[in-house]
């Protein structure tokens, strides 16, 4: 029993070490986008009671660079029960360019989310669709940056967003790993699309044009997935031979809330992780990866009590490939020196928070607005 678990635990880890030198490699491709056109945008967000948000958000996207005659902002009310609606509203009456799109047959649909804007989508008339959510914040230059990025054909561009952390000293602790977990995740995500493979992406900043949208039916392959609208779509797009690439403009970066609270953070961790089966059909080579991550952070942690030279291999192999693939990533994302101190805990915990949230993806164990 011993010697499987020490294979499959030495094997797992190799594929990460792998995948991960793969993945600074691909960071280190990308470069910021130097379209200069000015196609027409829609910005497109579903809103369910962010009363306390959506107000920070439609007032970064009024003011943006980009001439307003040519991007338009879709909101989808998605039957809120606050008055995020009626604040709506309000900037709808100042600008010309903003919409309320209020959904309909939410409670008939198996994902809110996809339902909303696919409405919010339909809707709107722009050449290029780019969503983020309503706890974000964008910069003046951040439409301007993205479309920069639809050159050379393509079709998809992922983007990169942070929790806004101000005061690096007060913060929470989970706050702080959440910060630094998704430094990790997304330049991943990134390092993924610059090699060539498109993992996976944020619908916190996302952009694709419309046409590339409708070739691939939209969300209504994948509308049956509680989640997925950014993830799954990518897949789409890759398996359709889209061409995708990643913003790495600093002026392309979003912005969002730091979480609340450790439930909410393994919540929000449990439905991205519920993504991991499907992408078996989507994507086996993503699945596989994310195998071989689970496997070897469980391993690392079980081999201890059988065989401690095993795991202090894996340990060590881990090191060297995450202190390469970061010092890429730091760089590229402009991510605090000083912040990386917290390095240390992130690694030692991250087993344990890996084999938590894969489990509770799995067993579909999360809430989402309610559901």
């Amino acid at each position: 029993m011993t010697m499987i678990l020490s294979i499959i635990g030495l094997a797992a880890t190799i594929v990460y070490i792998l995948y991960t030198i793969r993945f600074a490699k691909g960071l280190q491709r990308l470069k910021p986008g130097k379209n200069f056109e000015k196609p027409t945008v829609s910005v497109v967000v579903a809103a369910r009671n962010e009363s306390r948000n959506i107000q920070m958000l439609l007032t970064s996207l009024v003011n943006q660079s980009y001439p307003p005659d040519r991007y338009e902002i879709i909101v989808a009310d998605d039957q809120s029960t606050d008055d995020t609606r009626e604040k709506i509203a309000a900037f709808s009456e100042k600008w010309d360019n903003v919409v309320c799109v209020e959904v309909k047959d939410r409670d008939q649909a198996k994902s809110p989310k996809k339902n909303a804007l696919t409405q919010a989508i339909a809707a709107s008339e722009g050449e290029i669709v780019l969503t983020t959510d309503a706890d974000c914040v964008a910069g003046r230059f951040w439409i301007e940056s993205m479309v920069a990025c639809f050159e050379d054909g393509i079709d998809m561009v992922a983007g990169y967003s942070r929790p806004k952390i101000m005061n690096w000293k007060e913060t929470t602790f989970i706050q702080r790993y959440e910060y630094f977990d998704v430094l990790v995740l997304f330049s991943a995500a990134a390092g993924s699309v610059g090699s060539g493979k498109a993992f996976s992406c944020s619908g916190q900043n996302l952009a694709y044009r419309r046409k590339a949208f409708d070739a691939v039916g939209g969300f209504s392959s994948i509308a049956h997935l509680v989640s997925g609208d950014d993830v799954n779509l990518m897949q789409l797009m890759r398996i359709a031979g889209k061409k995708i690439g990643y913003a790495v403009n600093a002026h392309t970066f979003v912005y969002t809330r730091p979480i609340e609270s450790v439930e909410k953070f393994f919540n929000q961790r449990a439905r991205w992780a519920s993504n991991l089966k499907v992408q078996m059909g989507l994507n086996p080579e993503f699945f596989l990866y994310l195998l071989s991550v689970a496997a070897m952070h469980a391993l690392s942690v079980a081999m201890i009590f059988y065989d401690w030279r095993v795991a202090l291999l894996i340990w060590i192999g881990r090191l060297i490939a995450e202190l390469r693939f970061l010092s890429v990533a730091i760089e590229k994302f402009h991510f605090e020196s000083d912040r990386f101190r917290f390095y240390p805990l992130w690694f030692v915990l991250q087993p344990v928070y890996i084999v938590i949230t894969a489990l509770r993806g799995a067993l579909n164990v999360y809430m989402w607005h309610g559901r």
